[in-house]
């Protein structure tokens, strides 16, 4: 389980150019949360967020604060022109370093001094600055100084690049936080401000960016219950009935919960459709209807397949020919009377 993973209600924002409203986004899936309702009438907005604990100044302290408290909302950007443009002009210092070591090499191995002895002994190359020709000694330390920067950039590449962008919900919730009152509103004004973009322009955010605690790719049927029914259920204000996080103020459902619910509801289904198909079958007697049966519950059970588990197509594949076999198995066993 990870700490703190809950997900918030948006406040209701506005802007200070306009009197326009902002409607409360949930962003839910590892958990989601409400703010908390006071008997105050003044606070008992559907959309309101009760304060962070600490109180910091507005900006990016205050976003730090958000960020903590929801880490799926930690989105930065992994600036892949710079990182590439870095990685490009090193490669190209290594290897004109390499082809002037190169040559260097071969002309110390063909003089008659000491310099031959550069390629078999280190002992020479390493006091070589004694005998005034350290050429080859310096190239060799600044590669390994160019190679460490180069290698040190290339792993971090290979760890950011896998990197998945975040969630739209997330992406939402930021946009909207950084527009609400708590937030000054709009108190960014340098130019990364609209690295995640603006609740005007939601999908002019800046195009690498990443979430370091991205959620967990489920199910087309949990990711819908997770992040958009849990949406229904806070714009229903049924979240009032829960306790507030005695941290952040805010009421959560643990995402361990919610998946849950919908591996039971998946479990339940998948033992309900054999039996319906069985038992549909059983009191249809013409042998066009029990094909049309059989093919029907076929592609009801693919599309369940795609929209409740994460089969793959090889999967979904296998278990439609068995469930069809069995189907076939059983009208061909059934004694009825067939028309």
């Amino acid at each position: 389980m990870i700490p703190l993973n809950r997900i918030a209600a948006q406040n209701t924002f506005s802007s200070q150019a306009s009197a326009e409203t902002v409607v409360e986004d949930i962003n839910a899936a590892r958990s989601t949360v409400s703010p908390q309702r006071s008997g105050n009438p003044a606070s008992t907005s559907r959309a309101s967020i009760q304060p962070q604990r600490e109180d910091v100044p507005a900006g990016y302290p205050k976003l730090a604060q958000r960020m903590g408290v929801l880490p799926e909302l930690a989105v930065f950007r992994r600036f892949a022109y710079l990182n590439k443009l870095n990685l490009l002009y090193l490669q190209a210092e290594l290897v004109d370093i390499e082809d002037k070591l190169k040559e260097i090499q071969r002309r110390d191995n063909e003089s008659p001094e000491l310099e031959q002895l550069y390629a078999k002994d280190w002992f020479f190359l390493n006091n070589s600055s004694t005998e005034g020709n350290n050429e080859q000694l310096s190239l060799l330390l600044n590669a390994r100084e160019k190679l460490e920067k180069y290698n040190t950039a290339l792993l971090h590449q290979s760890q950011i690049l896998p990197m998945q962008k975040p969630s739209g919900l997330d992406l939402s919730n930021i946009q909207k936080y950084i527009a609400c009152n708590e937030m000054g509103p709009f108190s960014l004004k340098g130019e990364d401000s609209e690295t995640w973009g603006n609740i005007h322009q939601p999908k002019n955010h800046a195009p690498d960016i990443v979430c370091l605690l991205p959620r967990k790719r489920e199910d087309m049927f949990s990711t819908l219950l997770t992040e958009h029914g849990l949406r229904k259920w806070f714009d229903w204000g049924l979240s009032r009935f829960r306790k507030p996080c005695e941290i952040s103020g805010l009421v959560g459902y643990e995402e361990n919960t919610l998946l849950r619910l919908t591996y039971l509801t998946t479990t339940a289904l998948a033992s309900l459709l054999p039996i319906v198909s069985i038992v549909a079958l059983y009191y249809v007697h013409s042998m066009k209807a029990r094909l049309g049966i059989i093919a029907a519950f076929n592609v009801l059970i693919s599309f369940c397949l795609a929209f409740f588990t994460s089969a793959k197509r090889t999967e979904i594949f296998a278990v439609t020919a068995a469930f069809a076999a069995v189907q076939v198995v059983f009208v061909q066993s059934e004694n009825g009377p067939v028309m």
